[in-house]
C-alpha cells in the first residue's frame, strides 16, 4: 500500500523517538512540520533534504510513491484524452466535451503543466467542432502558451494547427493558409522532427491550394509529402495523396499518369482498409469516363463507388445524375438526385460544388420532362448555395443552364440576364484560372 510523504516522515520521526520540535530544529517551525506530516502542505526541496538528512534517508525515499502516483495519474489522463480524441473522430464532440469536463473535475492539474496543456488543446478542438469558436480559440491559445514556455514546440504547433478549423468552416482558405504558416513557424523552432506532422501539414497545404485553384502548388505539396513518406517509411495518408494527385492532374487535363496514381492509391487504401478512398477512386474513374464520353463505363464505376462505401453517396449521385442526363435518361437522372441526402456542412470547395451542381442537372432534367417552373426553382436553389463560395465554372454553368430554360419558355428577358451573368463568371474563371 502506498504511503504519503507526510506519513513516512511522521513514522520515521516516531521510530527515532523524536518530537516535532526535535525534528524541526532551527530550520523550520513545529507548525510547518505538523502541516507536512498531515499532508496539508508540501515541503520545499531544501526542507525535504534537511528532513531526509535528520531521519537518515535519501530524499528520493519520501517522493518515490508520489512519483509512481503521478505516473499513474498521467497514464489515466492520457487514456482519457485518447478516448476524447476517438469520440471527436466519430463526430461525437458533445460526448468528448462531457468527458473532458469530468476530467477537469476529477484531476487537479498544475496550470502550467504539459498535461493541462494537453487537456486545454483537446477542449479547444471540441469547442471548434461545436462551433463555439471564441472559446475554442481561447483554450488552444492557452495550451500553445504553456507548450512554448516548456519549449515543446511540436506540441505547440500541433495545437495551433487546430485553429484552421475556424476559418475552414467559413470557406476562408486565405486565413487557413495564414494559420498553417504560423503553425509551421512554431514547428521550425523545435530541434526535433515529427515527420507524420510534416506530412499532415503538406496534406492541408495541398487541400488549401486546390480550394484556392492553385493546382500546381497543390501538386508540389503532394509530391513533397510522398517524398517524405518514401524516405521515412511513414506512409501516413499515402492513399489520399495519390488520390489527390489523380484529381489535380485530371483538373489540369494531364491524364497520362492518372491510372498509375489511382493504382497506387488503391494499393494503400486496400492495405489500410480506407473504404472512403477506395470509393473515391471509382468515383474519379466515373468522372474521367464521362469526360471521354464513355457514359456506360462511367455508370459502372460510379455504381461500384456506391457499393464500396455509401458514405460518399452525396458526391456520387450528382455525377450519376449528370451521366443519365447526358444519356438523355432524364427520369433516371432525377431518381439519382432523389436518393441524395445533402450533408449539413461540406467545407471543401470542390466537394461543395459537386454537391450543389446536382441542382443544375435536376433543373435540366425537369425541363426536359416539361416541368420548367420546378426546373427554374431547382437551379436557383443551387445557384444560391454555390454563390457562397464565390465564382466558379460550376456556377457559370448553372446560370447558363438557367438561361436555356428561360429561353425554352420564351422568357427572353430573364434568359438574357442569366446568360450575361454566366458570361461574366466565365470571363472571371478564365482570368483567375478557376478549374471547376
Amino acid at each position: 500500500m502506498e504511503t504519503s510523504m507526510g506519513e513516512k516522515i511522521k513514522k520515521l520521526r516516531k521510530d527515532k523517538k523524536m518530537t516535532q520540535t526535535d525534528l524541526a530544529g532551527s530550520e523550520m517551525t513545529k507548525s510547518m512540520l505538523s502541516q507536512i506530516e498531515n499532508n496539508l502542505t508540501m515541503p520545499s526541496m531544501k526542507n525535504l533534504q534537511y528532513l531526509a538528512f535528520r531521519l537518515g534517508k535519501p530524499a528520493s525515499y519520501f517522493i518515490e510513491d508520489q512519483l509512481k502516483q503521478n505516473d499513474s495519474i498521467e497514464e489515466e489522463i492520457q487514456e482519457e484524452l485518447k478516448e476524447a480524441a476517438r469520440l471527436l473522430s466519430e463526430d461525437k464532440a458533445e460526448e468528448a466535451q462531457n468527458r473532458l469536463e469530468r476530467m477537469t473535475k476529477n484531476y487537479n492539474l498544475e496550470q502550467d503543466s504539459k498535461l493541462n496543456a494537453d487537456l486545454l488543446s483537446k477542449y479547444g478542438e471540441c469547442f471548434i467542432e461545436l462551433n463555439n469558436y471564441e472559446l475554442g480559440k481561447e483554450k488552444i491559445e492557452e495550451a500553445v502558451a504553456i507548450y512554448k514556455n516548456k519549449f515543446q514546440y511540436i506540441e505547440a504547433a500541433k495545437s495551433y494547427y487546430l485553429l484552421i478549423g475556424i476559418p475552414w468552416n467559413d470557406f476562408d482558405y486565405i486565413k487557413c493558409v495564414e494559420i498553417l504558416e504560423e503553425a509551421i513557424a512554431i514547428y521550425k523552432c523545435s530541434l526535433n522532427k515529427d515527420y507524420a506532422f510534416e506530412i499532415e501539414i503538406l496534406y492541408m497545404r495541398s487541400i488549401l491550394c486546390t480550394s484556392l485553384d492553385q493546382l500546381e502548388e497543390g501538386i508540389l505539396a503532394t509530391t513533397q509529402a510522398l517524398e517524405i513518406s518514401n524516405r521515412t517509411k511513414i506512409y501516413y495518408r499515402s492513399d489520399e495523396f495519390y488520390k489527390i494527385m489523380a484529381v489535380l492532374n485530371l483538373f489540369l487535363d494531364k491524364t497520362e499518369h492518372l491510372n498509375e496514381y489511382l493504382d497506387k492509391a488503391r494499393q494503400f487504401a486496400t492495405f489500410t482498409e480506407n473504404y472512403a478512398v477506395l470509393s473515391s477512386i471509382e468515383s474519379i474513374l466515373g468522372i474521367y469516363n464521362n469526360q471521354l464520353g464513355e457514359h456506360e463505363k462511367a455508370i459502372e464505376h460510379l455504381n461500384k463507388a456506391l457499393e464500396v462505401s455509401k458514405a460518399i453517396g452525396a458526391f456520387v449521385y450528382p455525377e450519376l445524375a449528370k451521366t443519365y442526363y447526358l444519356m438523355k435518361q432524364y427520369q433516371l437522372s432525377l431518381d439519382m438526385i432523389a436518393l441524395m441526402q445533402y450533408p449539413n456542412y461540406t467545407p471543401l470547395k470542390y466537394d461543395y460544388l459537386i454537391l450543389w451542381s446536382s441542382k443544375t442537372y435536376e433543373g435540366l432534367s425537369l425541363n426536359k420532362l416539361g416541368r420548367s417552373k420546378e426546373a427554374i426553382e431547382a437551379i436557383k436553389q443551387g445557384i444560391e448555395k454555390m454563390e457562397i463560395v464565390g465564382n466558379s465554372k460550376t456556377l457559370a454553368f448553372a446560370f447558363r443552364s438557367l438561361s436555356e430554360i428561360y429561353s425554352d419558355i420564351e422568357d427572353y428577358e430573364n434568359a438574357f440576364t442569366a446568360l450575361k451573368r454566366a458570361n461574366e463568371i466565365s470571363d472571371i474563371a478564365k482570368t483567375s484560372n478557376l478549374y471547376y
